[in-house]
């Protein structure tokens, strides 16, 4: 038998990428706005944004996202109450359906938001570049990042183009298992709680699970166990309240429930990597 090669068509194409950006801002923090000509996606991760695309100012609820289009003017701040994380990708791209998606504000479902998880994580491997610097020009390749790694940003990158565009065409509601469903309710019950100290053993009694079973969904779905990642919650709401510059290192302490402010420290050293005192010169030197 005879093989025949099927070529495959690919009608969105990233061609390029000029920043990706984490960025984790103080309360007060304010760009001034720019134009340039190529494609700019902004997503509010954590708080609300404010942006300003052409003429119109618009607020961007944790988890939205817009998609500014090429030379439309645009800046971004916090609302002086609130710091706020974002996502920002720029890049080129010539298919003409992204101007069905640009424009409007966009809730982004959770494939989407993985996508976008997956887009970062990669392109912390592939560049040298901080993601959390609003102040460069070109993304330094880092040389030494994952296999693939930059291939993947585009592809990622790509899928999910892909996706806002079908999902603007029609939208389809999300269908919700029953796992997913008791991983959203312990979540948020534990977000709810980030400042009350929470044993194990009180999520068990709220839930009437056994240890097994939320054991089982958290490392499955989230991988992690359920006290790694409320700790990953207390030290993510430290490091607002750190850009917020209403509490000493203290204070934020004791409002989170540690035990003390050395251990406090000593957590959050360990999951981000650097002290209080360091993040809060690395951040707020931006506002």
């Amino acid at each position: 038998m005879d093989y025949f090669k099927t070529s495959l068509d690919c009608p969105l194409k990233v061609d390029g990428i000029y920043t990706v950006h984490y960025f984790e801002y103080a309360k007060d923090f304010a760009y001034s706005g720019e134009v340039h000509d190529f494609w700019e996606l902004v997503y509010a991760d954590k708080k609300n944004l404010l942006i300003t695309a052409g003429a119109q100012e618009l607020e961007l609820e944790s988890g939205q996202m817009y998609l500014h289009k090429p030379n439309e003017f645009h800046n971004i701040r916090c609302d002086g109450k609130r710091a706020a994380n974002s996502v920002i990708i720029s890049f080129d791209c010539d298919a003409p359906e992204l101007l069905g998606v640009s424009g409007q504000v966009i809730t982004l479902n959770n494939d989407d938001r993985r996508l976008l998880g997956s887009i970062v994580k990669e392109a912390t491997s592939a560049f040298a570049t901080r993601l959390g610097d609003p102040y460069i020009s070109v993304m330094e390749k880092s040389n030494s990042g994952d296999y693939a790694c930059e291939q993947l940003v585009r592809l990622y990158l790509e899928a999910l183009l892909i996706r806002l565009i079908r999902e603007n065409k029609s939208v389809a509601p999300i269908k919700i298992n029953k796992t997913n469903s008791v991983l959203a309710e312990i979540t948020e019950y534990l977000a709810d709680n980030v400042e009350n100290k929470i044993e194990f053993s009180d999520i068990v009694k709220q839930f009437n699970l056994s240890s097994s079973v939320i054991k089982k969904i958290f490392r499955e779905q989230m991988g992690c166990g359920v006290m790694a990642y409320f700790t990953l919650l207390k030290i993510d709401r430290a490091k607002e309240m750190i850009r917020e510059e209403k509490y000493t290192f203290t204070e934020i302490s004791e409002k989170l429930c540690f035990n003390n402010s050395q251990y406090f420290t000593t957590v959050f050293k360990r999951v981000s990597g650097m002290t209080p005192t360091e993040y809060a010169n690395m951040v707020l030197r931006y506002a």
